[in-house]
């Protein structure tokens, strides 16, 4: 009996891998294209995200740098007027 069940399931086995075999050569075509286009958007669609993630680190220093530039500037001013006594404003 168990012998019967094997055979049977061997046979089906057979069955799938034949009818995989002849199916038509340009329905596998297709879904290999399928199948790379869709990696190809994928990676697009990953290379999109990094470059918008490296522009907006990019323009993150720049607004960090330029608010550096700033403060520096601010600094030395305030030691100028501090060096040469002119702690009010000029009337």
């Amino acid at each position: 009996m168990a012998n019967q069940q094997n055979q049977a399931s061997l046979d089906q086995s057979q069955l799938h891998r034949d009818a995989a075999s002849n199916q038509e050569p340009s329905q596998n075509a297709s879904f290999l294209d399928q199948q790379a286009s869709d990696s190809v958007k994928t990676m697009a669609h990953g290379a999109a995200d990094v470059a918008g993630g490296a522009a907006s680190g990019v323009a993150g220093i720049a607004r960090g740098a330029a608010m550096g530039a700033a403060n520096v500037a601010e600094g030395a001013a305030g030691a100028v007027k501090n060096t040469f006594g002119s702690n009010t404003p000029s009337k």
